[in-house]
Order: C-alpha cells, then sequence, then structure tokens
C-alpha cells in the first residue's frame, strides 16, 4: 500500500519496489477517477514484475527493458527514474493531487479507491481522524454503497491498522518465488568457488515450502583443510550484505533479499548425510533416526552408522567421527540402507511417508513432463497482454496439446470482464482460431466470478456454450467461514462449473483469504465431480499443499494452473506442480494431466449429472 506521506518510500527488493510502486500508481488514479483503461495498464505491468524473476536493474543497463512483454514506452520510463534515483515523478505529481491524509487510507482493509474516492467527495472526509469521527457521530449513514456491514469492516480495518502500526514492523517469512530466485542464485556462486566440489541448497526452500524462514545450503569440500579459505570468498560473493557469523564449516550472511543464507561445508564422502539432515523436516528426522535406532545404527549429519561401533568412536565438534560409516555419501544409499525407497525432498514432513516408503507404497510423484496443458489462461479480450494466437504458440511451445481461454466475467470491470454478448463472439473466435492451429487445441472457456451469495456472474444458458468453466471468488473476501463456504457451495453445485479457482482467494504474505470450511467444500467437490484448483500463479499458489492432499484423498480431481495473463506466465506452472507434489499428487489425480479426451468426458460427466 501506499506510504504515508507523499515521498515514495518502497520496502525490499528491486522488483517488489517496482511492483509496489505501479500498484499504488493505479490505485490513485483510480482514487483520482482516470480513465479505467490507464488504471489496468499500470495494474498490468505491476503484475509482470511482481511474478518475473528479470534483473531489471540489467535490462536498463542494457537497454533491453522494451524487450519485457507488457512493459510499455511510458512504463519504461518511470522504471528507468526509479531504478536510478529511487523516486517517481509521476506518483509525486499524482500524489499532489490528492489529499494527503487520503493516502494512508488506502493501508486500511476495507477501503478500495472508490469507497475512498466516495467518502473524499460525498462526506469531505480526508484523513483518517476526519473518518473515525464520521463513524462515531453516525455521518456516514445514508451514503450509497455504505451499509451498516460496511462501516464495521471499516471500523475494524481502522483497529487493524492502527495496532500494526503501534507494533511496528515485524519480521516475516518469505514468499517461495523470492526465497528460490535468491536461493538458486546464490548457490550458483557458491558452485563457483575453488575447492568446492558441489553444492544443493538445503531445509525448507528444497523442500518446497510456500514460504521460507532461511537459506541453507550445503557444499561438499575434497578438503576441509581448505575450508576456512572457501568461506573468506563466500562471505564475499555478490548479493552478501552482512556478515553475521563465520567459521569453518559454517557461516551466515544476510543477502540481498533481507534473508538470512547459511553454508555448511562438510567432507565430500559426508555430503548425502548432510544433505538430508539439513533438508529436514525435523518430524522426518525424527521417523528415520528412530527407524535406524531399531535397526541397531545411529544417523546424524555425518552418517549413518552402527550404533554399538559410533558409541565408541571418537568425536569431535565439525568433524565426521573417526570410523566407516554403513552409507553416507548420498541420500539414496542411505535410505536404502534404512530399508526405504527413497523419499522426495517435498514429502518430507512426517505426514507417514517414512512408513509408505518402508511398504512400498510411496505416491509417484507428478512431475512437469505429465502436465498435458493449462486449463486457466487469460488473453488481451480482458486482462491479459497476449492474443489468443500467441497464447496458444506459447502453450504449444511448451509441448501442450491444449489450453483453455477463460477470460474473465463481466462482473470484474477492473478487468475488461467480457458481456454476454462480447463472450458469445470471444467463443466463436477461439473455436475458429483452434480449427485453424495444428498441435493444439483450444477450449473456450471463462474464469466466471463467483458473487458474494454465491450466484455465478453469467445464467446456465450462458455457460452452456462453454467447454470449460473455471469459477472464482475475487471480491467480497472477508465473509465469515459459514457465509463464504455456502458461496462456493453455491458454486460447486451449478452443472456447468467443472474448475473452483483459487478457492480462498488468498495472497501468500498480502491477503488470508476466505476462511472456508475445506471439508465441506471437499467433500461437495467429490460428489459433484467438480475439480479443484492449485493455482501456480504467485502469490497464490492456493489451494495449499494440506487441502489438495485431502481433496486428492477424498477422489477429488486437481487442476494446475498457471492463470496465465501473458506468454511468460506459462513459466510458473512448476510452482504449482511443487504445491502437488507436497500434497503427494500423482499425474492420475490431475485433470491437465489427462488426455484432452479425458478433460472433454470430465466436463461432459457433470452436465449430464
Amino acid at each position: 500500500m501506499l506510504p504515508a506521506d507523499r515521498a515514495y518510500n518502497p520496502p525490499m527488493s528491486l522488483n517488489e519496489d517496482l511492483s509496489t510502486l505501479f500498484n499504488d500508481l493505479a490505485a490513485l488514479m483510480e482514487l483520482r477517477g482516470e480513465n479505467v483503461f490507464k488504471v489496468i495498464a499500470f495494474q498490468k505491468v505491476s503484475r509482470i514484475i511482481r511474478e518475473s524473476n528479470i534483473d531489471f536493474k540489467k535490462c536498463m543497463e542494457e537497454g533491453k527493458l522494451c524487450d519485457i512483454e507488457g512493459i510499455g514506452k511510458g512504463s519504461q520510463q518511470i522504471i528507468e527514474e526509479f531504478i536510478e534515483t529511487g523516486k517517481s515523478t509521476v506518483f509525486d505529481e499524482i500524489a499532489a493531487a490528492v489529499p494527503k491524509g487520503l493516502v494512508p487510507l488506502m493501508h486500511i482493509e476495507g477501503l478500495g479507491p472508490k469507497t475512498i474516492n466516495l467518502l473524499w467527495k460525498e462526506r469531505n472526509i480526508t484523513s483518517l481522524e476526519e473518518l473515525e469521527k464520521a463513524i462515531s457521530s453516525g455521518a456516514l449513514e445514508g451514503l450509497k454503497g455504505v451499509g451498516p456491514k460496511k462501516i464495521e469492516t471499516i471500523r475494524a480495518g481502522i483497529e487493524a491498522y492502527k495496532a500494526k502500526a503501534a507494533a511496528g514492523p515485524v519480521a516475516r517469512r518469505t514468499g517461495i518465488l523470492e526465497a528460490l530466485t535468491a536461493g538458486e542464485e546464490m548457490v550458483e556462486r557458491v558452485r563457483a568457488i575453488k575447492g568446492i566440489v558441489k553444492a544443493e541448497i538445503a531445509g525448507s526452500l528444497r523442500r518446497r515450502r510456500e514460504t521460507i524462514a532461511d537459506i541453507d545450503i550445503v557444499g561438499a569440500v575434497k578438503d576441509m583443510d581448505a575450508a576456512a579459505k572457501i568461506m573468506a570468498e563466500f562471505v564475499k560473493l555478490a548479493g552478501v550484505v552482512q556478515v553475521i557469523v563465520t567459521g569453518a564449516s559454517k557461516s551466515s550472511v544476510k543477502i540481498a533479499n533481507g534473508m538470512q543464507l547459511d553454508l555448511r561445508l562438510v567432507p565430500e564422502e559426508n555430503f548425502g548425510a548432510a544433505l538430508l539432515y539439513f533438508t529436514g523436516s525435523k518430524e522426518h528426522n525424527v521417523k528415520i533416526r528412530g527407524l535406524a535406532q531399531k535397526k541397531k545404527m545411529t544417523l546424524n549429519e555425518w552418517g549413518l552408522y552402527k550404533l554399538d561401533e559410533y558409541e565408541k568412536a571418537k568425536k569431535e565438534t565439525a568433524k565426521p567421527p573417526e570410523l566407516k560409516p554403513v552409507a553416507c555419501r548420498s541420500e539414496e544409499e542411505i535410505y536404502k540402507k534404512l530399508g526405504l525407497e527413497f523419499i522426495a525432498p517435498e514429502i518430507r514432513e512426517g505426514r507417514g511417508e517414512v512408513d509408505a516408503a518402508a511398504s512400498g507404497k510411496l505416491p509417484v510423484l507428478i512431475v512437469r513432463k505429465d502436465i498435458r496443458g493449462d486449463l486457466h489462461a487469460h488473453t488481451n479480450e480482458s486482462d491479459g497482454t497476449a492474443t489468443i494466437e500467441e497464447m496458444a504458440a506459447a502453450a504449444k511451445r511448451l509441448g501442450y496439446e491444449y489450453l483453455a481461454v477463460t477470460d474473465h466475467s463481466k462482473a470484474l470491470a477492473m478487468t475488461n470482464g467480457l458481456s454476454v454478448e462480447r463472450l458469445l463472439k470471444h467463443i466463436e473466435n477461439i473455436h475458429r482460431i483452434s480449427g485453424k492451429l495444428k498441435g493444439i487445441t483450444l477450449l473456450a472457456g471463462s474464469e466466471v466470478d463467483i458473487m458474494a451469495d454465491g450466484h455465478l456472474d453469467y445464467e446456465d444458458d450462458v455457460l452452456k456454450e462453454l467447454d470449460i468453466v473455471v469459477a472464482s471468488p475475487h471480491v467480497s473476501l472477508k465473509q465469515d467461514s459459514q457465509k463464504a463456504t455456502d458461496r462456493l457451495l453455491r458454486a460447486i453445485d451449478n452443472k456447468y462449473v467443472n474448475i473452483i479457482g483459487h478457492p480462498t482467494g488468498r495472497l501468500i504474505n498480502r491477503r488470508e483469504g476466505l476462511p472456508l470450511e475445506m471439508d465441506k467444500v471437499i467433500d461437495r467437490a467429490a460428489t459433484s465431480g467438480t475439480c479443484l484448483e492449485i493455482n501456480a500463479s504467485y502469490p497464490r499458489l492456493d489451494l495449499d499443499d494440506i487441502n489438495a492432499r485431502h481433496a486428492c484423498e477424498a477422489g477429488v480431481m486437481i487442476s494446475i494452473d498457471t492463470d496465465a495473463h501473458s506468454t511468460g506466465e506459462f513459466d510458473l506452472i512448476p510452482y504449482g506442480i511443487d504445491v502437488a507434489r507436497r500434497a503427494g499428487l500423482e499425474a492420475k489425480s490431475v485433470l491437465n494431466a489427462q488426455p484432452l479426451a479425458t478433460v472433454r468426458k470430465f466436463v461432459k460427466s457433470k452436465r449430464d449429472r
């Protein structure tokens, strides 16, 4: 949200800074009542920047900003000025035209640009103090669109805002995209240090949790006598901004995105054991160490050892014990000696994976090559940046057999949602283009808004014209649990709804989303033949892995979609696959890992019920 004063004072990484800048520009423009298409344009740029891992500073230095899809000349100039000066003249000019006291109001839950504009124009409210007085005095009564429930929501938002301000900044876990981007850059730099034989990311980042506290890297060396020299090189790497502590076997630093990164060095022969130990999770490690003890062995970060020999062996801090291990060089070797199948890092959470590995019942986790198509994508007919043909060509390059074009429905005016008349023409156009394509089939779909009471944004006689329907919640995401759940159940019951898109509407580290009674949603999806989506678009990743696992166990099909608004966003699919793997999903449980004929049969089956 916007800062308390008019000077733009951005938060963390450059991409987040730029994304926030464009988002706030769009909000200010909407507050001023400017052209809706200008607002949409800045919102698109904000999303493009937020969801990319492009080094914008490097692109600017190489004169390649204009090559980035969706970044126009005007936006390019704003980006360049901000990178060079840390300020935005455009932002300052727009903010200057708005009463200064309105800016903090945009931090408050329940107050969007339209409501703030209404308060300003109709009640001359231009500050938080004036708003609080208006609520207390009843001055908001009778204001169109601001009823008793809305006023209570605003009141609660004000209290939350003031409490947060009083508490000051609070450290938070970093989202997977930011953490993985930084982690992969740093591990490549570690691998380039002379004396490093190999290095891998460990910890929760390797397990692909949706948020990460810090980054762990395990490095292997041939000679531990060289460890001190290697660590001296490590703490001087590009991206290191602060040295917390450094030693011969472990060093901790702060990196440019604000995270702590720990590097541990071990002899090459102990690398597998160290990687296993420092990958975790704690619960998984407890289970396999307990299994080792039952087999009269002990397992630690150095290796798997016979228990009686280990207890007698000489041990030194930060050094492996002086005895021959049962296994230590690779994770696969250690699991095998414990009588276990290899357990993928994503499911090492102590949720039954060890018992499954012991009995040969581990799932064959879904992988990238299993994905046959994307069932949720947008074009420039609504708020996407590419044409139908461009999106189809990009999907085909990925080897997809099919692509569902699912532009927004009419309720979302800010996304240029399609009226019924536009939708029907759009359907014809999608089918016409699909008929000309070779090697890929286009499905004419729609992302239909689930309204606050659960009714859909299009009537059934319109929905039946579509090949596939994704129904998603976008607004009224502060409902209580019962209303939110009933809302989704009503949508699931519609025979034309095939997929519930990003069911909770949450955004990681930004918005909690609907407080659904997920067991009811999952049960109804199972009985109705409705698919639930893992939305791979960051920061959604919604469903999360826990709910996706429960849904799969209940017999619900899952769809892993990118919600792509540009051709480049198809590349977000690995994040959705990571969620699915953490949920233990196999290809057979994923709708868009099936042939097109099976997808069509799935749609028809529900319609025929």
